[in-house]
């Protein structure tokens, strides 16, 4: 008699926490931007997205309005910049690489202007993460300015950050933080590349790779759903230890 109960219980609970342990997967797989199981990547030259005002998109994040300006660079071609929108443990990155650098026999300075729109839909993105790779540093410096923006006109400013490097590989460059959060932003990186060699020496400095990793709030329906799926689960556990009692 026990035994078609235990039976009986099991019929009729075991559905219940099937649906439980989805909703509980499936909130958290949206709270972390629903492609953490696939790392999709998606990338095009500068050039092209600048010039045909293409868009690339990963998980909820669109990536348009990809614009630049360089004066006085010693190496830099758009066609050969590639531009990636990519998603690895629940994060969207956008990434430029190639080579951009300045060289020179005496002292001189070079600029790069990066401008983009990123697009969260649904949801809001709260904090943007930089990062860049220095290829080579010799007698020479760069230093970054990003703005983000709500508007295409650059105001009002939302979040800004300064970066000096001068040592090669990977530096991580400081968090901006957007207070409210936002679903549009524009952001402007401006990039300063400098030599200052002694007399009678060269100068140069090589910038290969930059980053940006964006962050957002959870969606209050991804929240519901990992809530009541785990919600069943403590039902359900709490409905086993009594039956077996």
């Amino acid at each position: 008699m026990r035994r078609n109960a235990e039976d009986f219980m099991k019929l009729f609970f075991n559905p219940i926490k099937i649906w439980g342990k989805t909703l509980l997967v499936g909130g958290l797989t949206l709270a972390l931007g629903g492609n953490s199981l696939f790392g999709q990547v998606y990338s095009g030259t500068l050039a092209n997205l600048a010039a045909s005002g293409g868009s690339l998109s990963i998980g909820d994040k669109t990536f348009s309005g990809f614009t630049y300006q360089d004066s006085g660079l010693t190496a830099f071609d758009p066609t050969a910049i590639t531009v990636t929108a990519s998603e690895s443990g629940g994060v969207d990155y956008l990434t430029w690489t190639g080579t951009i650098s300045l060289v020179s026999g005496g002292t001189a300075t070079a600029d790069l202007l990066l401008n983009y729109i990123v697009t969260a839909n649904p949801g809001t993105i709260n904090m943007i993460d930089q990062s860049y790779t220095l290829g080579s540093v010799n007698n020479g410096s760069l230093a970054v300015d990003e703005t983000v923006s709500t508007s295409s006109g650059g105001v009002p400013i939302v979040a800004s950050s300064h970066l000096d490097i001068n040592t090669p590989n990977q530096t991580q460059g400081p968090t901006l933080n957007v207070n409210p959060a936002q679903s549009v932003l524009y952001v402007t990186k401006d990039i300063s590349l400098a030599v200052i060699p002694p007399v009678g020496a060269a100068g140069s400095v090589t910038l290969t790779q930059v980053e940006q990793s964006f962050h957002q709030v959870p969606e209050p329906g991804s929240m519901l759903l990992g809530s009541l799926g785990g919600g069943l689960l403590l039902l359900l556990r709490s409905r086993r230890q009594a039956t077996r009692n």
